[in-house]
């Protein structure tokens, strides 16, 4: 029997209740087995020479999901040299588990420019998209990107299918205004970031002293 496992990237500096929120909503919309959070090494796409090594980060992601059994962090990316591109990643992961249908869980923003991204076509041969949305109107925005970027999809009852079998499908989560870069500022304004992330998560920014000036 084929397991479903989603999959959620990011730099993840740091992990928040945004990221935590998206994955249990898509871990319950397509019954998933299990989430995989696998923070970028070298992101492609996100350069900013303040970002934390790779070990904090993981640290970071490891405090937030302690205790949720089908959440789990993957460090594959902080040991491979060079950018994490994540075709790379995917494509390891299809040999590592030939059992497993993977759900790659993606912003719209992050789709919005995923033409951009690196050998992106051959994404859809090692995963599904699951793309997240926070606002509402996004469905428009999402199906024309799908038209763009794989003009050979086909719209089905509830998303698209490739003609080689993956999907792309476009899924409404709740709205939460927090993001990493917000956190990161507060914190460097001596101000307390506390309920925007898990209490584990800020004991070790606090601790650690983490994004301060």
């Amino acid at each position: 029997m084929t397991a479903r496992w989603g999959i959620l990237g990011g730099t993840f500096d740091p992990i928040h209740l945004g990221h935590l929120r998206a994955a249990e909503e898509v871990y319950e919309a397509l019954r998933l087995e299990k989430v995989l959070f696998i923070p970028a090494g070298q992101p492609p796409h996100k350069y900013r020479p303040d970002l934390s090594p790779f070990e904090i980060r993981l640290q970071l992601v490891k405090a937030a999901i302690k205790g949720v059994d089908y959440f789990e962090a993957l460090d594959w990316e902080g040991l491979r040299p060079g950018p994490s591109y994540s075709v790379e990643t995917l494509e390891l992961l299809n040999r590592s588990f030939a059992c497993v249908d993977f759900y790659f869980i993606l912003g719209l923003d992050a789709f919005v420019s995923f033409g951009s991204w690196y050998r992106f076509q051959d994404i859809l041969s090692f995963t599904h998209l699951v793309i997240i949305s926070r606002g509402p109107g996004d469905i428009g925005l999402f199906q024309k990107t799908v038209q763009k970027l794989f003009p050979q999809a086909l719209p089905e009852a509830s998303f698209w299918r490739l003609p080689e079998g993956k999907t792309i499908r476009f899924l409404p989560v709740t709205r939460l205004d927090i993001s990493a870069t917000k956190i990161r500022s507060l914190v460097r304004q001596g101000r307390s970031p506390r309920f925007l992330l898990p209490e584990a998560v800020w004991e070790i920014i606090n601790k650690q002293k983490l994004y301060t000036a």
